[in-house]
């Protein structure tokens, strides 16, 4: 079973919280702490920028949890406060931003006094005195995240990409087999499906990995014409037990890779196990989406989303 990631910042002083939340969540999720520095797995690594590190962990998980605790006083409008500190705070909002507030959450100590720019985080409160409270804040994060949709749709590359590709591909195609059919060397056949192909994951070159994966398929182009298109299109095709089917190989995939280069610290190295997992999981929420937009629309008879084998 996969494993989603997930990460644990606190401050230095108050690693045992940090501890113990991992303790109770080993089982579901494989996660980091802030301050490990086991090679593989570390956020901060040495002789690297901080904020780079951190930009990094924000795209390798999928999950975070900050614990806020009364680490640094304060004065505010006159009257003293205690707060938790300021990294675990700009951890918070780095990692709200990226993963959304249902995968990220704010597990507080009930003592502080929150501002109103916490409104619409996902907060859990414990009594730093009642090891049982933060337990039971922890479990409240777990549910909560569990919960959550697996690969829900959100401003992540893969997800805008597979939507593009939904909207100018499989749509117009589903519409054009209903309406119509396809016609293959004076054949009509009205019994037709849409097989995508992913691969097991995206290389350097996309277009050169699809061509691998046809040559093994034995398919034949037809050209099709439909409405919202200015010239006909040409897909690949195959015919088994009367049914024809499109065989189709998203090189869309390829923005996955464009884009998450882009969004990582330049220096990130690309063949670390960190940078494929992260390639991996925008992959798993390419096809996530595409399946969801499919079902939505009622295109799930005709449409199969596969995984290379």
């Amino acid at each position: 079973m996969h494993k989603k990631r997930l990460f644990i910042g606190s401050s230095s002083e108050e690693l045992a919280f940090a501890k113990r939340a991992k303790e109770l969540l080993k089982n579901e999720f494989e996660i980091t702490i802030w301050n490990e520095n086991v090679w593989d797995s570390a956020v901060f690594r040495i002789n690297q920028n901080f904020l780079s590190d951190l930009l990094k962990a924000s795209l390798r998980f999928d999950f975070g949890i900050l614990l806020g605790t009364q680490d640094d006083k304060v004065l505010i409008r006159g009257k003293e406060v205690m707060k938790p500190r300021d990294n675990v705070l700009f951890e918070l909002g780095l990692f709200t931003g990226r993963l959304g507030t249902s995968k990220c959450a704010f597990v507080i100590d009930k003592e502080i006094d929150l501002l109103s720019d916490f409104k619409g985080i996902s907060l859990a409160r414990f009594d730093k005195r009642n090891k049982k409270s933060f337990d039971e804040a922890i479990e409240q994060c777990r549910d909560m995240f569990l919960a959550s949709s697996d690969d829900e749709i959100n401003f992540f590359p893969s997800s805008t990409l597979a939507s593009v590709y939904f909207e100018n591909f499989i749509k117009p195609i589903c519409k054009h087999i209903i309406n119509n059919g396809i016609v293959s060397e004076s054949i009509h056949y009205d019994k037709c499906n849409v097989n995508i192909i992913v691969p097991k994951k995206i290389d350097e070159d996309v277009n050169l990995q699809f061509q691998i994966i046809k040559k093994k398929m034995n398919t034949k182009d037809v050209s099709i014409e439909y409405a919202g298109r200015p010239r006909n299109i040409i897909v690949d095709t195959k015919i088994e037990n009367g049914t024809l089917e499109i065989v189709d190989f998203p090189t869309i995939i390829k923005g996955i890779r464009h884009s998450i280069s882009n969004l990582l610290p330049g220096e990130f190295n690309k063949l670390t196990e960190g940078y494929e997992a992260i390639l991996e999981r925008e992959l798993r929420r390419f096809i996530t989406t595409i399946k969801m937009l499919v079902i939505k629309s009622g295109f799930d008879d005709i449409v199969q989303v596969n995984r290379e084998s």
